[in-house]
C-alpha cells in the first residue's frame, strides 16, 4: 500500500536520512537498506547527531492526534468540519506536508511521543502498525491537538495562536513516521518521528489519512471518498403532521442533515416530554405556506436540549430532512395546525451522459466565478456524486437558490431539473463572469 509500509519499507524510502541519525555503531548492519535483501556492511564510522524528544499527553474527541499548524490550513476554512476524510481534499496538503495526523480507533486520552531521533529499544519491542506523512515547518512551531484545530466552516486558525499546546520546531522539510504502540505495555499510544530530509519528495506519503490501531493492519481512512449523498427517508411519512413556518431563505435537502428553526413551543414542549421520559419525537412538515397544493419538507426531531434554544426566537436544531411533502388539505386543531401530506420522493430517472457532462461542466465554470474558497471542494463533491439525483441535490444545494424557486422543481423529473440548472447556472455565470 502506498505510503504505509513496515519498518523495513520506512527505512528505504527514508534511508539517507534515518542512516544519519542511527549511527550508533561503527560497523552498522542495514539489511533494510539493501536492494536485494542481502545484508549490506557500513564500513565508515557515521557520527550521532543529537536529537530531541517530548512526551505530551493528547486529549481527542474525534479519535485523531495531529500536529499541524492551522495558519497552513486556512484555505479549508469554508469546507465542513470532516474535510480531512476526503482523499480528494487533503491530496494537495499530503503531497506539500501541511500536515501529520493519524486516526485512532476511538475517541480519549492518548500519550504520545515527538522525537527526532529512534523508538526506544522499549516501545521497538511493542511497535504496531506504521504510516509515513510529509511535514514542512515554515514558521518554527507545530500545535499537537486531538483534531480539535483543523480549519473548518466551524473553526477558525485564528483561535489557535496563543494555544498552550504549541511546540517549537526547526523549520525545514521533515518525513514523519507515525507508530502505533500497545496501548497495554505501558510505553505510550503513538510515537511521532520527525526526520529531517533535503528534499520532500524523498518521502513516499500516505495517500489519504492514515488509520493505525494496534493489532491491526495500517489502513488509510477517505481513498475514493464519495462526493454528495443524500438518504431521504419517504416510506415513514405520515398522512398528518404539525406545520412549522420555513423561515430559511433556501430550501431544505431532502436527505441531508441540517439546521431548521423552529418554534420556541414546539422546542419547549418537547424538551418536558423528552425529561419525564416519553416520547419527544415531533412529526412537522416545514412549509411556506400551510394550503392544499404547496409544497414542504418533513422532519421528525427526537433529541432536544437547552442550548437549542435561542430565546423568543424560537430554537435551532439539526436534523434529517426526511422527505419532501405536498401538502393535501388543513386540519383544524385545537393548539397546533395540522396538514395532510403526500410523501414526494426524489426523482429517480438517470441523468444521460452528454446531459451530465454539460452540468458538470456548467457547475465547474460557475465555481470559478464565484470567490468560494471552497470551490475546489464543491466541484470534486459534485463530480463524485453518489447518483444522478444526488448531483442534482448537491447542486441544488451549493446554488442556494430561494426556497420559493426551489419548490418549482420538488415535482420535476431530474431531466427536467437539469434543464433548468443548465439555464440558471449560465444566468449565474454571466452575471458574476469578470
Amino acid at each position: 500500500m502506498k505510503g504505509i509500509s513496515n519498518r523495513c519499507g520506512t527505512k528505504r524510502i527514508l534511508r539517507s536520512a534515518l542512516c544519519k541519525l542511527s549511527g550508533i555503531l561503527a560497523l552498522l548492519m542495514l539489511s533494510a537498506c539493501a536492494s536485494n535483501g542481502d545484508p549490506v556492511v557500513v564500513e565508515q564510522p557515521v557520527t550521532k547527531k543529537a536529537s530531541w524528544s517530548i512526551d505530551k499527553v493528547v486529549q481527542s474527541d474525534t479519535g485523531m492526534i495531529s500536529l499541524l499548524d492551522p495558519f497552513d490550513l486556512v484555505h479549508h476554512e469554508a469546507e465542513p468540519a470532516n474535510w480531512y476524510l476526503y482523499d480528494f481534499a487533503v491530496k494537495d496538503d499530503l503531497q506539500t506536508g501541511r500536515f501529520a495526523a493519524v486516526l485512532t480507533d476511538r475517541p480519549g486520552t492518548f500519550k504520545v511521543r515527538i522525537t527526532t531521533g529512534e523508538l526506544t529499544p522499549q516501545e521497538q519491542s511493542v511497535a504496531g502498525p506504521e504510516a509515513i506523512l510529509r511535514l514542512r515547518v515554515i514558521n518554527r512551531r507545530l500545535l499537537l491537538s486531538g483534531g480539535d484545530t483543523w480549519p473548518s466552516v466551524e473553526t477558525s486558525h485564528r483561535n489557535f495562536a496563543y494555544d498552550q499546546r504549541w511546540i517549537g520546531m526547526p523549520n525545514g522539510d521533515y518525513g514523519v513516521i507515525i507508530t502505533a504502540l500497545d496501548p497495554f505495555a505501558n510505553q505510550g499510544d503513538y510515537v511521532f518521528q520527525l526526520i529531517k530530509v533535503d528534499q520532500m519528495t524523498e518521502v513516499n506519503h500516505a495517500p489519504a489519512l492514515p488509520q493505525l490501531v494496534y493489532g491491526e493492519n495500517a489502513g488509510i481512512v477517505g481513498v475514493n471518498a464519495k462526493g454528495s449523498q443524500y438518504r431521504e427517508r419517504c416510506g415513514d411519512v405520515p398522512s398528518q403532521a404539525t406545520w412549522v413556518p420555513l423561515v430559511s431563505r433556501t430550501m431544505p435537502i431532502p436527505g441531508a442533515v441540517q439546521e431548521v428553526e423552529l418554534p420556541a413551543s414546539v422546542h419547549s414542549a418537547a424538551l418536558a416530554r423528552q425529561q419525564t421520559g416519553a416520547d419527544a419525537a415531533v412529526s412537522a412538515v416545514l412549509a411556506r405556506n400551510p394550503v392544499a397544493g404547496s409544497y414542504g419538507f418533513y422532519i421528525k426531531p427526537d433529541t432536544w436540549h437547552d442550548s437549542q434554544a435561542r430565546g423568543n426566537a424560537g430554537a435551532s436544531v439539526n436534523t434529517l430532512i426526511r422527505c419532501a411533502v405536498r401538502i393535501v388539505d388543513v386540519v383544524a386543531a385545537p393548539t397546533s395546525f395540522q396538514v395532510k401530506i403526500k410523501a414526494i420522493p426524489t426523482a429517480s430517472d438517470r441523468i444521460s451522459q452528454v446531459d451530465k457532462a454539460q452540468l458538470l461542466t456548467g457547475f465547474s465554470n460557475w465555481m470559478t466565478n464565484t470567490n468560494d474558497m471552497a470551490w475546489h471542494f464543491k466541484t470534486e463533491m459534485i463530480r463524485r456524486s453518489d447518483g444522478d439525483s444526488a448531483m442534482v441535490l448537491g447542486i441544488l444545494e451549493y446554488l442556494n437558490l430561494s426556497s420559493k424557486e426551489s419548490e418549482t422543481l420538488l415535482p420535476m423529473s431530474n431531466a427536467l431539473r437539469v434543464d433548468y440548472l443548465l439555464d440558471r447556472l449560465r444566468e449565474f455565470s454571466e452575471n458574476h463572469s469578470y
